[in-house]
């Protein structure tokens, strides 16, 4: 019996047995698709390998980008706006007790011990974004005689009996801090009291990193499941009106998309097969 006959009968005479083998077939290929589907989300992939300026190109994307942060609002309506600002810390308490958030910045670096190490740290760096007239003034101040004059200055400002003086050792002893942050001064954002606040007061940003280990798709979407663990206790406390808690950022943006893509690819050979 020639292979097109044998078919002919499989399909005439044993109908079952056909649909059954349709069927499995399909389970196992959805399966498949569902277990084993990978989803490269990354455009960077889409540019030839083996060039040293695509591999560099790479491994910024992937490690000195902001690929796992996470940017979290909070959005309050006008006559809550005081409640807000009560609930603020407490959000920000519970934000940096989940165990995927590694660093949180709910204020000014300058309000933290930590922040003002870091940023005298940073201090010298900061100082190369400078135009060459200011880098060169900036320089000039440690020089001996300089670092003299400064601290002269500050004693007496101390005897007079001004607290400025004292909080400017603490923070910026040489005077170089100053300086560097020039080519922020221009920020409008800097020259609020809350530079994470809207204008009008109702809504609280909240840039948190993340200890996603990669940007991978299936990382993206664990990442968010915890977050949206997160999200649904967050609002314990609040005593107010409605309170919308806005997240954004890469791993969000990555995992609603790679979902999508994956149920519309689900779909399509589902579609099909009917």
């Amino acid at each position: 019996m020639r292979f097109s006959e044998k078919i002919a009968f499989l399909v005439t005479e044993r109908r079952g047995l056909m649909w059954s083998t349709v069927v499995l077939i399909a389970i196992v290929s959805v399966g498949i698709l569902v277990v084993f589907l990978r989803l490269d989300t990354e455009v960077l992939n889409l540019l030839p390998r083996g060039f040293d300026s695509v591999e560099g190109l790479k491994i910024y994307n992937s490690e000195f980008a902001q690929t796992r942060e996470l940017t979290f609002a909070l959005l309050c309506q006008p006559e809550d706006v005081d409640k807000l600002e009560e609930f603020a810390p407490k959000f920000v308490e519970k934000l940096r007790a989940q165990p995927w958030c590694v660093r949180v910045l709910a204020g000014s670096p300058m309000e933290t011990p930590d922040g003002v190490r870091d940023l005298q740290r940073i201090a010298l760096p900061l100082l190369l974004n400078l135009e060459p007239d200011d880098f060169d003034r900036a320089i000039s101040l440690l020089q001996p005689q300089k670092i003299q004059e400064r601290l002269a200055q500050l004693r007496q400002e101390i005897e007079s009996g001004s607290p400025r003086p004292q909080i400017e050792l603490t923070l910026d002893p040489l005077g170089l801090i100053t300086p560097s942050l020039k080519p922020f001064a221009g920020n409008a954002a800097m020259e609020t009291d809350q530079p994470l606040t809207s204008p009008d007061s109702t809504m609280r940003v909240f840039p948190t990193v993340t200890n996603q280990p990669s940007i991978s798709a299936f990382d993206c979407q664990k990442l968010m499941k915890q977050v949206n663990v997160f999200r649904a206790s967050a609002l314990e406390g609040w005593d107010g009106g409605k309170l919308e808690v806005l997240i954004t950022g890469r791993s969000a943006y990555v995992a609603e998309i790679s979902l999508s893509m994956r149920h519309d690819i689900v779909a399509t050979v589902l579609s099909s097969i009917a």
